[in-house]
């Protein structure tokens, strides 16, 4: 609601309604039943021209609006990788004005989902494992998009659709859409934070529920998630927007059997419907099924009016209502009756009106002058630092990174992934443009000279409903492999340094598309095996939208790069990074386990009581949250504790973070508590806060960080408790990686 009509509300008085200006009140008043039930679809022309009602049209935008031409940023695994909520903010404004000028007011992101189970194939869509830290990124995320105050749903802003409500990054089986038996302590405190502070804090304008059920109860059905925790507990005012093929899902429906929740398309409509879902993403026969149900009276017309009329306030808010037109329809002849009759016969006429466009507006089209705004140079530019900012450094042994231009001039670049288009899942189908790293390597000059050699054959295509490629004899195939193996040793022999680039595509994993092992796909493995066996100097880059268990790289490579799908300036980021004219200061947003046999892992975890042995291998992960590392160093002193805690007040944590190298560089400061000798067992540790900080060479920055109830509190009894006692204080450098601790009193006594 905006501040005038609250003011109005506030003064006990009306706002004045007019032609121009109608209220939504008004409008419903004179909505025929079928114009009430097309605010209520979504991917379709959802307009009412003839009483002025916009438009009101959905697209993708999680890391830039998937449409040819925009701009297309690091996917959302990378922007975690970040630890900068601000950057985040930055690209959501960017995103926003780019769907607007391109004519879209509703973006489905962002996915909240946290990432606790690394075989799912959604992990790039994430921000990472931590409540926290995805909790920070959803709020500038939705801030950026939509908007604050005075400015909240302005000329260049659109609705957010935070998705998917609730739980769905740990999956059964790691399988995209399935659920998972948990406690109302795990969702409270570990899966409902982000949703919860992008409802609070940001206020966001939409919610999209999960595939799977809670508790035995489909989220697209369940009233106790969509009414009493989102609306009633936590104060939604927004519309709900279903997920695509989640309502006869219910049912039988959906396309692979459904959960027989209840009977069928018709009875899934009417429950989703009154659970609290407001508008139908994409249904066939959504519209005929409520039709149906109001005239059995198994769906009340109030009903329909409450999401109609969020779904209005949303119109009005973003875009304004018009002009109605003076013309009322003919008796007999309406859009309502003509309706009605297709649905009672063979032919859909709803559908016959809507690709007529009778419900279009103009609103619902492109800008005049919108490939000036995707083209801002200044939005390349963003994405370029974002990019360079997303990139994490594993492993620098002998500081063999960053390469020096005066004595590496030969680059050998190997790997299939090198040349490719990797932008990873929801990318726009033509970017403007996309730099690979051997074309960024030769674009920095100096003299470089660089090669290419894929190095094995092209990773398979199992994405889901592609078409199988027509079977190579496994001798052939092994023909293949070697002479393009050969081919990378003789590019190596020649080259100063090698260059792996190896990982995964959207082809490998993404949506509908989970992996039982984090492996690299196809040859690449035996790829990097044969390049560190020539003896020359050797740095792996790691690509795609999850982590990899590649335990003998971390062993024997001497320089690892971590790179999520980076976005259209991927290679001249990895160029950048790779001569030193940008700095790594990414870090890990998951745990990166060894092998799969090591899920789960996170680094929040219950204490471990018995002993963690694995035969034939270490016992800890390969990569643990927070990790990075950095072109110089950083020292950590001066740990001060200040205030005291207790149920109204909040002390004060900080340090002292200092460059002692001789190159600026960036760091993430970590706060994680521990709570021992409480009711209920706790997590080893909690990440409580975060900074990312830039210094020079000398420099010294003072990083502060609160504690207090919320950072302490823990879920209980079905409320929200925190009890006195001793509190561990750990800051550093990931979770593994703690430089400095203390400890300190807390009383919660009322």
């Amino acid at each position: 609601m905006k501040p005038s009509l609250w003011l109005s509300l506030l003064l006990g008085i009306a706002p004045l309604a007019s032609a121009q200006n109608p209220t939504v009140r008004e409008l419903l008043s004179k909505m025929t039943l079928e114009e009430k039930l097309l605010q209520l679809l979504s991917y379709q022309p959802n307009g009412v021209p003839r009483l002025g009602i916009p438009n009101l049209q959905a697209g993708e935008a999680l890391h830039g609006v998937v449409s040819d031409g925009c701009t297309s940023f690091p996917q959302s695994i990378a922007l975690g990788a970040t630890f900068d909520p601000a950057l985040v903010g930055e690209i959501a404004v960017v995103i926003a004005r780019e769907a607007r000028a391109v004519g879209v007011h509703q973006c489905f992101s962002p996915m909240l989902g946290i990432a606790r189970d690394p075989r799912w194939g959604r992990v790039e869509e994430t921000y990472g494992e931590d409540p926290l830290l995805v909790s920070r990124m959803a709020v500038a995320y939705i801030e950026g998009v939509q908007g604050t105050g005075e400015g909240r749903f302005g000329k260049d802003k659109i609705i957010a659709t935070p998705k998917h409500f609730v739980a769905d990054g740990e999956p059964w089986a790691g399988a995209n859409g399935e659920g998972f038996e948990t406690s109302d302590r795990v969702l409270r405190e570990i899966h409902m934070p982000p949703f919860e502070a992008a409802v609070k804090t940001a206020r966001t304008g939409s919610i999209m529920p999960a595939h799977h059920s809670i508790h035995g109860v489909p989220c697209h059905a369940n009233t106790w998630l969509l009414q009493t925790v989102l609306r009633d507990e936590w104060g939604f005012e927004g519309f709900i927007t279903s997920d695509m093929g989640d309502i006869p899902k219910l049912g039988t429906g959906g396309g692979y059997g459904g959960y027989r929740f209840v009977a069928g398309d018709k009875e899934s409509a009417i429950a989703s419907l009154n659970a609290g879902v407001d508008m139908e993403l994409i249904g066939k026969h959504y519209m005929k099924d409520i039709l149906q149900a109001v005239k059995e009276g198994a769906v009340s017309i109030e009903t329909i009016d409450r999401s109609v009329t969020r779904v209005l306030e949303a119109k009005r808010d973003l875009l304004g209502f018009g002009k109605e037109s003076s013309a009322a329809p003919a008796a007999g002849s309406s859009a309502a009756e003509q309706t009605i009759r297709g649905y009672q016969g063979k032919d859909d006429i709803w559908a016959k009106l809507i690709a007529e466009g009778k419900f279009t507006t103009a609103e619902s089209g492109r800008r005049p002058h919108w490939e000036r705004v995707v083209n801002d140079p200044s939005h390349d530019a963003l994405a370029l630092r974002a990019a360079e900012k997303s990139i994490v450094l594993l492993k620098n042994r002998d500081h063999l990174l960053p390469l020096d231009k005066t004595r590496v001039r030969r680059v050998a670049v190997v790997g299939p992934l090198a040349t490719a288009r990797n932008l990873g899942g929801y990318s726009t189908g033509k970017p403007k443009f996309y730099t690979d790293l051997p074309k960024a390597l030769a674009d920095l000059g100096a003299g470089l000279v660089i090669s290419h050699a894929k190095g094995c054959v092209d990773l398979p295509d199992q994405k889901w409903g592609s078409e199988p490629a027509a079977p190579v004899p496994a001798e052939t195939l092994r023909a293949m492999e070697e002479t393009l193996l050969h081919e990378a040793v003789e590019s190596a022999a020649n080259a100063d340094v090698v260059i792996a680039v190896v990982g995964h595509t959207r082809d490998q994993l993404g949506e509908n598309l989970d992996r039982d092992t984090l492996d690299l796909p196809g040859g690449q493995q035996r790829l990097v095996e044969a390049m560190h066996a020539t003896g020359k100097p050797l740095v792996v880059i790691q690509t795609g939208g999850n982590v990899f268990s590649t335990a003998w790289i971390d062993e024997h490579v001497p320089a690892v790069i971590q790179a999520f799908y980076l976005g259209q300036s991927t290679g001249t980021a990895l160029a950048r990074v790779l001569f030193g004219e940008a700095e790594p200061g990414g870090r890990m947003p998951m745990t990166t386990p060894r092998n799969v046999g090591q899920m789960p892992w996170y680094y929040n975890h219950p204490p471990l009581t018995g002993p963690i042995n694995y035969y034939g291998s270490k016992s800890g992960p390969l990569h643990p949250f927070g990790h990075g590392l950095s072109y110089t160093t950083f020292r950590y002193d001066g740990l001060k504790i200040s205030g005291k805690i207790a149920r109204d007040s909040t002390a004060t944590v900080s340090a002292t973070i200092t460059n002692t190298g001789t190159r600026e560089g960036d760091e993430v400061v970590q706060f994680y508590t521990r709570q021992d000798h409480t009711s209920l067992v706790r997590p080893v540790m909690e990440l409580k806060g975060f900074e990312r900080i830039t210094l020079k060479p000398g420099e010294s920055k003072s990083v502060s960080f609160a504690i207090g109830f919320d950072q302490l509190k823990f879920w209980k009894d079905g409320r929200w408790v925190a009890e006195s006692g001793s509190v561990r204080i750990m800051i550093g450098a990931s979770a593994e990686d703690i430089r400095m601790k203390g400890e300190m009193k807390c009383d919660f006594t009322p």
